[in-house]
């Protein structure tokens, strides 16, 4: 029976510490994520040629939680209401355009979308 309680304990603990995982990848406010988002969102730039912009390759890259809206260019509308991870990579200040906001599925880590750069 102790062995079994113990097994549960060691369950319990890692569930909750995978459960943290999810809020740790997100940022709070501007300060800069290395994580699986970044990178995809980074990856969705460069195929698309929008990376010119970009300051240090998107090293300086931040991420925020929000509600996907009609604001955002969706690739597939079933997301619209939905939360997701918008990447945002700063631009040249002398540039004309900016780079995109990037949408990432928080649970697959896939591009749902965009917001055009300015």
């Amino acid at each position: 029976m102790r062995r079994l309680a113990s097994a549960s304990g060691w369950m319990i603990a890692m569930l909750l510490l995978s459960g943290c995982d999810d809020e740790q990848r997100v940022v709070n406010g501007n300060e800069p994520a290395g994580d699986e988002a970044i990178a995809v969102a980074w990856a969705y730039v460069t195929a698309r040629n929008w990376q010119e912009p970009a300051l240090d390759a998107g090293a300086s890259a931040e991420v925020q939680r929000v509600t996907v809206d009609d604001g955002y260019e969706l690739l597939n509308d079933a997301y619209a209401g939905t939360e997701a991870l918008a990447v945002s990579f700063e631009a040249d200040p002398n540039s004309s355009v900016g780079v995109p906001t990037i949408l990432v599925a928080p649970e697959s880590d896939t591009v749902i979308g965009y917001l055009p750069g300015e």
